[in-house]
């Protein structure tokens, strides 16, 4: 894969784009979930502001889902016409969660929404180059 093209395919890799949707959606999740976990052993050790920003950041994390998971309703069409192009590199994955997270934050009045549908949209790139590498059509179930 480059970083704006990938392998063609004729039929979208459902099992493996929902899959790696999941992944995408729940990842930052657990990091939230790490994070709250080493704010309670060392809240007490940290200073004050290190703490709440720990604190505050993980709970963002942890909540992220919630807005994430419908910016993945509203790409997952978009990926799949991608895919099928072949046009799903690290860039066009980029641009498309820019847009669409642009979108859903400047809706709810959330300014880093576009970088944060980028992150969640590469995510979704990484993982989906784990589970299908560089593989040309094949059938999906």
């Amino acid at each position: 894969m480059t970083l704006i093209h990938s392998p063609e395919q004729m039929h979208t890799p459902w099992r493996d784009l929902l899959a790696a949707a999941l992944a995408a959606v729940l990842l930052p999740s657990a990091l939230g979930l790490l994070g709250l976990g080493l704010f309670r052993l060392f809240h007490g050790v940290l200073p004050s502001e290190a703490a709440l920003t720990l604190w505050a950041a993980s709970t963002a994390l942890m909540l992220s889902p919630l807005l994430s998971l419908a910016g993945m309703i509203l790409a997952l069409p978009v990926v799949s016409l991608l895919i099928r192009l072949g046009w799903f590199g690290w860039l066009p994955a980029a641009a498309t969660g820019l847009v669409i997270g642009g979108v859903i934050g400047a809706m709810m009045a959330f300014a880093p929404g576009a970088l944060c549908g980028a992150a969640v949209l590469l995510i979704l790139r990484a993982v989906l180059g784990v589970l299908r590498p560089m593989q040309p059509d094949q059938p999906t179930g």
